[in-house]
């Protein structure tokens, strides 16, 4: 019993103290975001793009549904 106690203290407190970190889904610093769209799941047959970022205007082109995948480029 006291072992199960320790765990689940152990693990509220790794919860809480991961939990505090900030998170960091976009790489800090200028970066050009370019969402590519593919037509199959294997993600061989490129059928569209958008992009926006590195103080130039968003733009797009092709087909902006399917399956997707996100790149950042530095400026």
């Amino acid at each position: 019993m006291l072992r199960r106690v320790l765990v689940a203290m152990t693990l509220a407190i790794t919860c809480v103290v991961v939990g505090a970190l900030p998170a960091q889904a976009i790489p800090p610093g200028e970066n050009l975001i370019v969402i590519a769209y593919f037509s199959d799941p294997a993600k061989t047959h490129l059928i569209g793009q958008q992009w926006s970022g590195c103080g130039q205007p968003s733009g797009s082109w092709g087909t902006l549904s399917g399956y997707r995948t996100l790149y950042f480029t530095p400026c």
